[in-house]
């Protein structure tokens, strides 16, 4: 990705990785659309697969050694 102050660009080969896990970058200029996009995703997965997204949760809280809101 890169960056000049707000605005946002990304290669091919980024939009294509976002693409396959579900984030679309049709449109996206700028850091608050990115956001946004992720947004989407989270969203989405929180309605259709809220497993998915707890185990994605907890993949994250492991490798930055963060505790899960709620959780102990």
């Amino acid at each position: 990705m890169l960056k000049f102050k707000d605005q946002v660009r990304f290669t091919a080969s980024e939009i294509e990785q976002c693409r396959q896990i579900g984030i679309d970058l049709a449109g996206v200029k700028t850091s608050v659309d990115y956001s946004n996009a992720v947004m989407e995703l989270i969203t989405t997965l929180e309605r259709e697969r809220p497993e998915l997204l707890e185990k994605i949760f907890r993949a994250i809280a492991a490798r930055t050694e963060l505790t899960m809101p709620g959780k102990s």
